[in-house]
């Protein structure tokens, strides 16, 4: 890619060699963004260049506008947001260009209400998993409402088993937390942790199942995407926007239900998106 060469294998690997991809993720963090963002961004701007079969540097305004014009058919609003903030950053950071379309355009924020499992479906889904390694990365984000990152990226330093709790430090806002760890998630992400031995990643890749404890990275946001719906569609449950992220949700309502204040609520990482 982006001398256009970023084909969608390797945007998902996340291993770009274009000097030009490379300045734009170094871009993209450096404006303090995390990595998900960064590589979401560059993602983004492979599919731009997969479209025109160019490198996006080499496109005019007119070819842009009716791309953004394209998307903006095809998806919902909040679908086309990340579209538009990769390509806006792009071209104001990476590729200067002094553009009307970039400065006018503006995407409503448009606020659903977040899907949300009572807990009997909620462990129901857990308990369909029949990957051990899944079934203990749901438990994890349903019982400490973490979003999926932020579980991805749990170190074994994170985990205070004498505390029972988790001390979040990677969080899409970079806060710290703590959170509080049930007693049965803390022994299932031991059982996990003894088949691999990784000495930093509680969750690490997967690419390389023999050698798991040598991963240079946390397993990635497309195979927990992946696993998550295979287990929807084994239940054949059709309810809509079900993903990952209604775990935290689902732990969320769950304890508001149970009584917790919400002022304690709230200073765990279990509102917003």
């Amino acid at each position: 890619m982006l001398d256009y060469v970023a084909s969608k294998t390797v945007a998902r690997k996340s291993r770009y060699h274009s000097p030009l991809a490379e300045l734009f993720r170094e871009q993209v963090l450096i404006a303090g963004n995390v990595p998900e963002t960064a590589d979401n961004y560059l993602s983004h701007i492979a599919q731009l260049a997969e479209y025109y079969r160019k490198s996006p540097d080499q496109l005019t305004e007119e070819q842009v506008r009716k791309y953004l014009l394209l998307r903006k058919q095809q998806l919902k609003l909040n679908s086309m947001r990340p579209i538009v903030a990769a390509i806006k950053f792009f071209y104001s950071q990476t590729v200067p260009r002094d553009w009307q379309t970039l400065r006018a355009i503006r995407i409503p924020r448009v606020r659903t209400l977040p899907v949300v499992l009572i807990p009997e479906k909620a462990w129901q889904l857990i308990d369909a998993t029949d990957a051990f390694h899944w079934q203990v990365f749901f438990r994890a984000s349903y019982t400490t409402g973490l979003r999926s990152g932020d579980a991805r990226h749990l170190s074994i330093h994170d985990v205070e088993a004498d505390r029972q709790q988790l001390h979040v430090r990677k969080t899409k806002n970079s806060n710290e937390r703590i959170v509080p760890l049930p007693q049965a998630t803390l022994e299932a992400l031991r059982e996990y942790w003894k088949t691999h031995r990784h000495p930093k990643w509680l969750f690490p890749s997967r690419a390389n199942l023999r050698q798991m404890h040598l991963a240079d990275r946390p397993v990635c946001a497309k195979s927990v995407q992946r696993a998550f719906h295979k287990v929807v569609e084994s239940l054949n449950w059709k309810t809509p926007g079900l993903r990952p992220h209604t775990f935290r949700h689902s732990y969320a309502t769950a304890m508001l239900e149970a009584g917790v204040n919400i002022k304690v609520l709230q200073s765990y990482p279990v509102t917003g998106t």
